[in-house]
């Protein structure tokens, strides 16, 4: 046929010219000052488009010709040809194409990323160790066949690259003329530039997702971050979709950097740029960086409880800033030429910080308390392993709720809804809010003792601080022995609304237990000794729902403000700063879109301070 013969013709491009294909990338090495230059031809802007492929589950979409079918239908009525019942498929692409033919314009998509850049010869690492950019040039005039720099076609478009990416979408009418141009270079630089470049009628090779990121810190100690993504679905979890997300291994790639390390710098936007030059990658890739620093795998906690993937990096260095960067290769099940999208997908990085002190460890897929994901009070010389750690904590837990559980069996939950004590809750909603209390109280979120923030609440002061030695050498672990006498003999007034005639407003933050001692101290200051630390407090708003669910027969009350609450509970913010501790707290994420439209509230949590069966919430 006529369309099949012209796809089979990529064009013809003009002497110096290279020609490019739909969704074939052009891989090439540039100089300084040199300019590369393009053509593509209508029959390939008026081509068949390629199958996008399956991509990622909740991008399933098979490609619908019910409009097509129908106009092909009356079509060979009226000719009197066969097939006007049932049309095959290379009929109906055929009717397809010849609409678009008949049509005044097409849409092209054309993107490159930088995937190498000359190096940096100087001795500082500020913003002067950046290379200059390569520039995207565009045009649809066969009298600018050749554009570039020093080109003045007002029919000319051009766009900079940033961060190592650029794109143009345009509607043409006929051939297309791309180029690509190198700057001179700085005396400070030496080499050239390796680019790939792609034009695609069905969507973007490369892909840079600037609005928001899409990668979150859930928390960090000295050596390691958990990141985790935003929700990937809003599906049910009885449905298809959700269950396919859950079953796939690993559907993104992370890149990290540090901060102090300019080798990305430059190439932020681009996903082969990052692919040669982050020093840490999630997935086993050609230059050898080795996977085993990054865990990684699908979950479901927090976050309204979807899809979701989640990165542990390790082996990072203590007090250092990271660039976190969450990427796709290719559509995620292909990638590379012919394929949609093939180039790979970059969001906009995020960044976090590792800890200081030595004393936090990150703990996370627990069995009992699944929703705790965050750094607890840790020493590496008494729990050097992380899963010995969880176990402890999490074993902990789960014997308390089992005394819980038996007070709960005293109270006549199935009965009929007359004799129940509430009509607005039962006692599984109950169980659930105590749960969830319990786990955020005797795993306590710790935070650097070094850090100074008016709603951490300093433990365990009169404690030795951990020996440094013991630490890994990236650790940096505070000088000091013990506190100094001044600070330890300082007056501490915990409980503002006390009375004035309590012997609680002569205390010291070595005498007082609030600060002297951790929630739990026979598993915390006995067991595991992490010394001095901070606790990020349970939020208060906790507290007050587990009153609220559990029948007046157990007895659960919240201290008041002035008289304890202030030392058990803390409160909720809306800076994407974690304030107090809730399970499922993510950094930032409260303020940043799901998938699927809305906004990613916090979710709730934790509630409370120090471990009771019934009684007063401490």
């Amino acid at each position: 046929r006529r369309a099949d013969e012209e796809e089979k013709i990529v064009g013809r491009a003009p002497a110096g010219v290279i020609a490019l294909d739909n969704n074939i990338p052009n891989n090439l090495n540039i100089n300084p000052g040199e300019t590369h230059y393009y053509f593509l031809s209508r029959a390939i802007l008026f081509g068949k488009h390629a199958n996008k492929g399956t991509g990622l589950p909740s991008a399933l979409s098979g490609r619908s010709h019910g409009d097509a079918v129908e106009d092909l239908r009356e079509l060979r009525k009226r000719e009197g040809r066969p097939g006007a019942v049932n049309p095959s498929d290379a009929d109906v692409e055929e009717l397809v194409l010849e609409k678009r033919q008949e049509t005044a314009s097409g849409t092209l998509y054309v993107s490159i990323n930088t995937c190498l850049q000359p190096s940096y010869k100087g001795s500082n690492t500020d913003d002067g160790s950046i290379p200059p950019q390569l520039t995207l040039y565009v045009s649809t005039s066969s009298a600018n066949q050749k554009l570039g720099p020093g080109t003045t076609n007002s029919e000319q478009q051009t766009v900079p690259l940033l961060g190592g990416f650029a794109n143009i979408t345009l509607n043409a009418t006929g051939d297309v003329y791309i180029s690509v141009s190198a700057p001179s270079l700085p005396i400070t630089f030496s080499g050239g530039w390796n680019y790939d470049l792609a034009a695609s009628i069905d969507g973007l090779y490369h892909t840079f997702n600037s609005a928001v990121p899409f990668l979150f810190l859930v928390d960090s100690d000295t050596s390691s971050a958990l990141l985790v993504t935003d929700n990937l679905t809003q599906a049910d979890p009885t449905s298809s979709e959700y269950n396919q997300w859950m079953s796939l291994s690993s559907p993104f790639k992370l890149f990290a950097q540090n901060m102090a390390d300019p080798a990305t710098r430059g190439l932020e936007n681009s996903f082969c740029g990052l692919q040669n030059h982050a020093r840490i990658v999630s997935r086993p890739d050609p230059h050898d960086r080795a996977p085993g620093n990054v865990q990684i795998g699908m979950t479901t906690r927090g976050l309204g409880n979807k899809p979701k993937e989640q990165f542990w990096i390790q082996r990072l260095n203590g007090s250092a800033t990271y660039y976190g960067f969450l990427a796709m290769e290719g559509n995620s099940t292909h990638s590379g030429a012919g394929v949609v999208g093939g180039g790979g997908q970059v969001w906009t990085a995020m960044n976090f910080t590792t800890k200081t002190d030595g004393n936090c460890q990150v703990i996370f897929n627990l069995t009992f308390c699944s929703e705790v994901a965050y750094a607890v009070p840790s020493n590496p010389s008494t729990y050097p392993d992380p899963v010995a750690l969880s176990a402890l904590y999490d074993d902990y837990a789960a014997a308390l709720y089992k005394n819980f559980s038996y007070s709960l069996q005293q109270i006549p939950c199935n009965t009929t809804n007359t004799a129940q004590y509430s009509l607005a809750t039962n006692c599984s909603a109950c169980a659930a809010a105590y749960k969830t209390w319990l786990c955020a109280v005797s795993i306590p979120r710790c935070e650097d003792f070094s850090r100074d923030a008016d709603w951490l609440q300093p433990r365990n002061v009169g404690q030795r601080f951990i020996n440094s030695s013991n630490n890994n050498d990236n650790n940096a672990s505070s000088p000091l022995t013990m506190l100094p006498d001044a600070y330890l003999g300082a007056p501490y007034s915990p409980m503002t609304g006390a009375p004035s005639n309590a012997a609680v407003g002569a205390q010291t933050y070595l005498s007082a237990l609030a600060s002297n001692s951790s929630r739990n101290a026979a598993v915390i200051d006995d067991q595991v000794m992490p010394g001095p630390y901070k606790e990020v407090l349970p939020c208060e708003d906790l507290c007050y729902s587990l009153a609220r669910a559990c029948p007046a027969a157990l007895q659960f009350a919240c201290p008041l403000p002035g008289r304890g609450l202030e030392l058990a509970y803390g409160q909720r913010s809306q800076d994407g700063l974690i304030r107090c501790s809730y399970l499922g707290a993510v950094y930032y994420l409260s303020g940043a879109r799901r998938v699927g439209g809305g906004l990613a509230g916090p979710v709730a949590g934790a509630v409370a301070s120090a471990v009771v069966v019934v009684g007063m919430l401490w």
